[in-house]
């Protein structure tokens, strides 16, 4: 599990592998909020679609508030809650004052 540390206001960017084209995204499973926010960055209208293949996802977490939590990425496809993540990737953030 990869650790970043930062400050509040910091931001930390994680590129992630897509595999859209067959339906797969990414998604962040519950974390501290009070510590961390996340969110995706989308692409421009403008991003250059590889021909064969997926875009890669691409998320923004900023550092809120002192404390420590864990952000684990699943990738799934949404009508398939139950079962098991195509592939999963974590991150612990430390945020200090």
């Amino acid at each position: 599990m990869e650790t970043i540390t930062l400050k509040p206001g910091q931001e930390h960017r994680i590129t992630l592998p897509g595999l859209g084209s067959a339906g797969y995204r990414w998604m962040a499973e519950p974390y501290d909020q009070n510590v961390v926010m996340v969110e995706e960055i989308l692409h421009s209208r403008k991003a250059t679609v590889p021909i064969a293949g997926s875009l890669q996802q691409v998320f923004r977490l900023t550092a809120v508030a002192p404390g420590h939590t864990s952000v684990s990425f699943n990738q799934r496809r949404r009508f398939e809650p139950e079962k098991e993540p195509h592939a999963s990737y974590a991150i612990s953030v430390a945020v200090t004052a």
